[in-house]
């Protein structure tokens, strides 16, 4: 009897496994067509059988920022700060050449969105609305949080900016020498992270320029 009976129990329970893992082929499924309906202009996503090669790049990538965050040297610690030279410092004749440097944060990521607004009574629903856009997005090769993309509001800063270089520049000489060498082609080596904040960031604030030119943009590996 107890033979039969564990017989029974273990047929109920590969039973149970074969329609867990047939419920969530379906909901991969589904969550494939939610993606082609959110993103209609975006590559199809991969086949069910390319899913786990996309779950194991994921989770490499993950494990791999986790590993830098703690053992990276990039951190600049005050002491580091101490240490370097002021430029008043320099000698005139030890100045070869001077290189004039113009930085433009990236808009608004959906990382900032979540974690750079505060910790007040919206980032809960901050925190689990991305968390279940990520959920639909396992099954694609793209996420939230690994490269975080633009948001919304970045999405907008960058046109801000774009708007703003698009108009004269009337605040000065120094600049309007930068607002020039932004907006002309091959006024300034244009630089940019390989981060996709980063580079959209670029590419919308200043599209007029690489429009109407074929320059290139030098990507720089973080």
């Amino acid at each position: 009897y107890r033979d039969r009976r564990s017989l029974v129990m273990s047929s109920l329970e590969l039973l149970a496994w074969a329609l867990l893992i047939l419920v969530l082929l379906r909901a991969l499924v589904s969550l494939e067509q939610i993606y082609s309906l959110l993103r209609p202009d975006a590559p199809s996503p991969p086949p069910l059988s390319g899913v786990p090669r996309v779950l194991l790049r994921k989770a490499a990538l993950t494990l791999k920022g986790a590993v830098y965050l703690v053992l990276s040297r990039d951190k600049v610690s005050s002491s580091a700060l101490r240490r370097t030279i002021d430029p008043a410092e320099l000698e005139p004749s030890r100045v070869t050449r001077e290189v004039r440097l113009i930085f433009v944060r990236h808009g608004e990521s959906v990382w900032n969105l979540v974690f750079n607004r505060g910790f007040g009574p919206s980032f809960l629903w901050r925190l689990l609305s991305t968390l279940l856009h990520e959920l639909l997005l396992v099954p694609v090769d793209d996420s939230a949080f690994l490269d975080s993309p633009l948001s919304p509001l970045g999405l907008q800063q960058c046109g801000q900016l774009a708007t703003f270089l698009a108009q004269p520049c009337v605040e000065g000489e120094v600049a309007e020498r930068d607002h020039r060498a932004l907006t002309t082609p091959g006024g300034a080596l244009l630089v940019s992270s390989q981060l996709r904040r980063a580079v959209g960031t670029l590419g919308l604030a200043l599209r007029s320029r690489l429009a109407a030119s074929d320059e290139p943009v030098l990507l720089h590996s973080s």
